[in-house]
Order: C-alpha cells, then structure tokens, then sequence
C-alpha cells in the first residue's frame, strides 16, 4: 500500500470518527433525527450549505464543464446564489412553519399530495446519492486499480450510511464543518496560489482545444438553482436549526459565497486544461488530471478534497432521502401509526438499495445530477405555484396528478419538448392557473 493510499483511507476514516463522535440524534421522533432546532450558529451553516451542495457536481463536473463550456459553468454558483437570496426575503416563511420537510410545507395536509411530494422529493434525493456512488468510483478507482470500483463504492458508501443512521443531522453537520476545511485547503487555495504564480494566465500557447457555446437547454438546467435553492430540504432544515434569524441569514449568504469559491475553483481546472490543448477521454477526470501535471508531489491532496465534497453531499443526501421515505411516504401510509426508529432503518434500507441499484444502470454524474433537478423542479414549482394561489390540496394534488402523467407520457412517447426545464414546469403552473380562473368563474 502507497502513502497516497494511506492518506486516502486516513481521510474516509476522519469522517466516519467525526460522524460517530457526535451526540446522537433521537429517533423518537423524524424531526428530532433531522435536525437542531436553534442550535446551529453561522458558521456550521455556511459549512453545511455549501457542503451539500459542493459535491460531485461541483466539484467533478464543474471542472468537466468547464473543460467542454469554458465560463459557462459559472451559471450554476449564479443561479445558487440567486436562489439563497430569494430564501433570505423569505426567511421568516419558513420559520413560521412547522414541518419537517418540504412535502409538510407543501402538502396543505393533503395526504395524498404529501405522499406524492414525499416520492418525487424521495427519488430526486435517490438520484443524487446514485450521482455521487458514481462520483466516488470515478474518483477512487485510478488509486486502487486492484480493487474493483463496485466494492469501493461499496465499502464507502456503507460507511456514509453508518453514520448518519447514527448520529442523523447531527452527524452531518459536524462532517460538513470538516469537509469545507479540507476542500478549501486542498483545493480552492492550492488553484489560487498556482493563479497567482501564474499571473492568472489560462493560455500555455496556442489554444487548438475547441470550447463550445453551452445549449440553451444546459444553460437553463444550471439555472435552476434559483428554484430548487429555495424549495431544497436542506435549506428548511437549516434555518429551523439557526440560533437566531440573524444567524441562519448570514450563515445561508455565507454558504452561497462558500460554494461559489468552489464552484469557480474547479472551473478554473477544466478551463485551464482546454487552453492548454490537453485532451480528456473523460472531462470528470479533469481534477486528478490538472493536480497530477501541476502538483507532482501533493497532487493527491486534491483527491481529498473532491472525495471529502462527495462524501458531504452524499450523506446530506442520504439524511433527507431517509427524513423524506420515512415522514413523506411511510407515515402517511400508516395513518401517522409507526415507530420512527423501525421506520428510519426501514427508509435507509430502501435509500440504499435504490441509489446503487440506480448508480449500477446509470454511470453519469451529470445525467443523474440534471435528471434529479429536471424532476424535482417540474413538479414541486407548479405545486409551490398552487399553495401561494391558496387552491386547496385536493385541487394541487390532481393538478400534480396530471401533470407528472403527462411528464411520463411524454418521456416515455420521447415526443420532441425543448427545453424541458422549462416546458415542464410551465405546463405544470398552467394547470394550476386554470384551476384558479375556474374557481373564480365558479364563485361569480
């Protein structure tokens, strides 16, 4: 075994100590599992939001876009940014409401609208745990050619688990404090000292790699951060969790900027590599790639950092999918009878089996990651749409009924709809519109 080796497994086993090491979250109840009311300050905010959402994406295939896209990949920490300041004007929303999660926002008490929004939200959440196995086997799998990437994501992803099931919100957040200490050091300051010595040139020579306009239907998907920001799960949590409104709204601004420095970071890397004419057969491996050429003898250091950003978001990731099954699907089935502890163990067995079930079909960190933000925003901003309009549950519920049918009908008829991330959405919203005029028309 190598000293890169070594190091690697001494950083996958700091996370698991510092998510053991934590009190543990009761299961008494979901919410007492899922979060610290009035506990957090800003700074463990900041951490935690840009944490969860810093990790493959950002940190694999912000470089890879930046690669195929050049400065296109900056829309994406935008549009997040965007999105956390349409939180912050409505911050005292989400402190006036009660619920867990966002389908106890949503639901309006429906049952059967909560269950939906608990599976759209639950399988979004899935996805991006899929994203982030494949994210760990791409990263992962050059350090340990002897070892089948199957049983490196296993091994990995069987200790994320472990310790969220154990320590629950707790455990994350005191993780997340660790990872944004370890990608700051190991990366964003490591790209900005080589900026700075390189006079902040992106250019070796004459520039041969061909970057391209980002589609239109690429640009729009990295905006929709703006949407899925304020209606993320983490966020709820978070601010539910503040000490104080003043710290929760520095800490979300903060974890905006954090994750933009990120962001920017390893966009620079995948920029850098296309202005220097060097090809990838793979642009997500353009990280390991630019700190092989350019950090011969700590380079490695950056493998940390990418692995401690997908480790932040998967078991962010993991914490709401089991929060989401258990408290939107299961709960709701059962009439609000069932014991939370035998529940939570029955929602990490299935988040498991279905995102390496998924991760195992589907090898694309930016197919899955895209995927699960197409879904969640097409059907949860109609439904948004409809609880601001004041239409009752019932009408949201069919509302939302026919518009994911229509959604499957077209995915599966693979009619020609561009772009998506738009036309869904919309189609979505125009439902309950006319639901709207209709209950106008009615009350003349």
């Amino acid at each position: 075994m190598n000293i890169t080796q070594i190091i690697i497994l001494v950083a996958l086993l700091s996370f698991m100590i510092v998510g053991f090491l934590v009190k543990k979250s009761s299961m008494k109840s979901y919410s007492e599992f899922t979060m610290s009311k009035g506990r957090l300050n800003w700074f463990t905010i900041a951490a935690g939001i840009s944490m969860t959402f810093a990790g493959g994406a950002a940190i694999l295939t912000s470089a890879s876009i930046g690669h195929m896209f050049k400065w296109y990949s900056l829309v994406d920490p935008i549009s997040l940014i965007a999105g956390i300041l349409i939180v912050i004007l409505l911050y005292k929303k989400y402190q006036r409401d009660n619920g867990t999660t966002i389908s106890d926002l949503l639901s309006s008490k429906h049952r059967g609208l909560a269950i939906l929004i608990g599976i759209i939200t639950s399988f979004t959440f899935i996805l991006i745990v899929a994203a982030n196995f494949v994210a760990l086997s791409k990263l992962l799998s050059p350090y340990f050619p002897s070892i089948n990437p199957l049983l490196i994501t296993f091994a990995v992803s069987t200790m994320v688990f472990s310790y969220v099931s154990f320590g629950g919100f707790n455990s994350v957040t005191r993780t997340d404090i660790l990872q944004y200490i370890l990608i700051t050091c190991l990366l964003v300051i490591p790209v900005l000292c080589f900026v700075i010595g390189n006079n902040g040139a992106l250019v070796g020579g004459a520039v041969t790699h061909q970057f391209a306009a980002m589609p239109t239907d690429y640009i729009i998907l990295f905006a929709i951060p703006v949407i899925f920001t304020p209606l993320s799960q983490d966020i709820n949590l978070r601010i539910k969790s503040a000490k104080n409104p003043r710290q929760g709204k520095i800490g979300l601004l903060m974890g905006g900027l954090f994750y933009a420095s990120i962001a920017v970071a390893a966009a620079y890397v995948g920029i850098y590599l296309g202005n220097n004419n060097i090809a990838l057969a793979d642009s997500e491996q353009a990280i390991p790639i630019f700190f092989r050429d350019n950090f011969p003898t700590y380079g490695f250091l950056a493998i940390i950092a990418a692995l401690a950003a997908i480790v932040s978001t998967l078991d962010s990731y993991i914490l709401n999918s089991i929060t989401s099954i258990s408290n939107d699907i299961i709960k709701p089935c059962a009439n609000g009878h069932t014991n939370a502890k035998k529940t939570i163990k029955i929602a990490s067995i299935i988040t498991y089996a279905l995102a390496m079930l998924i991760a195992l079909v589907f090898n694309q960190v930016l197919v899955l990651s895209l995927t699960s933000l197409l879904i969640y925003i097409s059907v949860l901003t109609p439904i948004a749409l409809g609880k601001t309009m004041r239409l009752s549950g019932r009408q949201i519920f069919i509302a939302s009924i026919i518009n994911v049918l229509t959604i499957i009908l077209v995915e599966v008829l693979s009619l020609s709809v561009s772009p998506k991330a738009v036309v869904y959405p919309i189609f979505g919203c125009l439902l309950m519109v006319i639901i709207r005029l209709f209950n106008r028309n009615k009350t003349k």
